[in-house]
């Protein structure tokens, strides 16, 4: 019988629901297949990477999440044996599998009735040194129905397969989201009369990326449960909470107002007995301009972006490589080279590089910028740079490997030479083979 650690629950002011992994992941074929390891437990610097986002939580004062995970495949036994047995941290975590098909918000309106209290969405592979109290904070304060994450791309080789960054419009005196779009090259670019009725100055970024990060006021999981037409959290419930800010006839179509009103918060019931503030008062009665909008809507939303620090994503393979160039940068205080390692005398060890438990290097060989597994064993004259190479990888005799990412037991023989490759888990790559930019899986089928 399994057992989960037990742990101290404490009441959290916010749940969070973490996608751990859950929805497409072809942007990451084939490292996150069947043969390898699920996303929510893909290494970066050697950790699973669900790891930092439950330390984030913690680090936020939440120690209660709901990983969602889907049905299909090993991905619930695998995460659940994680958090069981490999997971040390005080966060409470309630592994769900939702069916395969659900989109986000699908999966949500699935887990509606687990959700007590204002909750935090966030996807099992964003790493941010943005510290949590500050957009927690800015929540608070402003007290908005949703505050959504963006931040600048960190990405060396931005661009390179996640896409153009979305159009991305801020009221600059409110910060709100007031507009969020696709963008696409030669596409025209436009805005409704009612959103600059409504928010006169808009300040449109083409350089933000959406983190996927969502704060949400409780009685936004009901709305959502009621509209089954919102499946996708970001392609369908974020946009519609923008809009509703600004057009009245989505407010009054989607009855918004009735959710809203379920959920008085505390400031709003403080306000209301104020003898000294009134409902009445508003901010349009003190504008002088004629043409703005009275409409006051329920919804109000908050862009918090971050700047100057760290933020990235790993569910691009671009991405998943340059967290883990990150997390082993020069300077990061991690152990780079364990005791039970066995690194020959002549084999040169890069400070910006890390290797796992019980892994063998030979002599005269190298690793430069890479994180390599546990278990591994090197082989002689070996050149390893700029690659993560997973647990129990052999890599025989005067191979080369730059710039690949190279999954759980797979074999690179004697004198192969691998530039920008993603090799699957168990491929065994052939003596002498010299192979560039392919993605490299069973049955030799090779996808460029």
């Amino acid at each position: 019988m399994l057992f989960e650690k037990s742990r101290h629950h404490k009441l959290s002011e916010f749940q969070a629901v973490v996608l751990a992994g859950y929805g497409s992941t072809n942007r990451l074929y084939p490292i996150s297949e069947e043969d390898n390891v699920p996303k929510a437990l893909l290494p970066v610097a050697n950790k699973p990477i669900i790891s930092y986002t439950l330390d984030w939580l913690e680090k936020a004062g939440i120690h209660d999440a709901i990983l969602l995970v889907q049905a299909s495949g090993t991905t619930h036994q695998k995460l659940s044996g994680y958090i069981a047995r490999g997971y040390q941290g005080s966060v409470h975590c309630n592994v769900v599998a939702v069916d395969e098909d659900f989109g986000s918000a699908d999966a949500l309106r699935s887990i509606k009735d687990k959700i007590e209290r204002d909750f935090i969405v966030v996807p099992c592979d964003l790493i941010t040194d943005l510290n949590p109290r500050e957009i927690l904070d800015i929540h608070r304060v402003e007290n908005p129905t949703m505050t959504a994450l963006f931040y600048e791309s960190n990405l060396s080789d931005s661009g390179k397969d996640d896409g153009l960054a979305p159009y991305v419009g801020i009221d600059p005196v409110q910060s709100s989201l007031v507009y969020k779009v696709r963008r696409f090259e030669d596409e025209d670019f436009s805005m409704r009369m009612s959103l600059l009725n409504k928010f006169p100055r808009v300040r449109v970024h083409t350089n933000l990326n959406d983190a996927h990060l969502y704060i949400f006021k409780r009685w936004v999981i009901d709305l959502v449960a009621d509209k089954e037409n919102i499946s996708s959290i970001s392609e369908d419930l974020i946009p519609m909470l923008v809009k509703c800010q600004y057009q009245k006839k989505m407010v009054e179509r989607e009855n918004v107002k009735s959710y809203s009103s379920a959920q008085k918060s505390l400031f709003s019931t403080a306000l209301s007995l104020s003898t000294t503030a009134s409902d009445d008062i508003d901010d349009d009665q003190f504008s002088p301009d004629p043409t703005r909008s009275t409409f006051k809507s329920p919804v109000t939303t908050r862009a918090y972006i971050y700047r100057g620090g760290f933020c990235g994503r790993a569910n691009t393979i671009a991405g998943y490589s340059e967290l883990n160039r990150h997390e082993t940068k020069q300077g990061a205080s991690i152990t780079r080279v364990p005791s039970s390692t066995e690194v020959a005398p002549k084999t040169q060890v890069g400070n910006d590089s890390i290797i796992g438990e019980h892994t063998k290097i030979d002599e005269r060989s190298s690793v430069k910028k890479s994180c390599v597994g546990a278990h591994c064993v090197i082989g002689k004259n070996v050149k390893i740079a700029n690659s993560v190479i997973m647990d129990y990888v052999v890599i025989a005799d005067n191979a080369k490997v730059d710039g690949c990412v190279i999954c759980n037991n797979a074999k690179v023989l004697e004198k192969a030479v691998l530039k920008d490759c993603d090799v699957a888990g168990e491929y065994v790559v052939e003596k002498d083979s010299q192979v560039k930019g392919e993605k490299l899986v069973a049955f030799r089928e090779a996808i460029n």
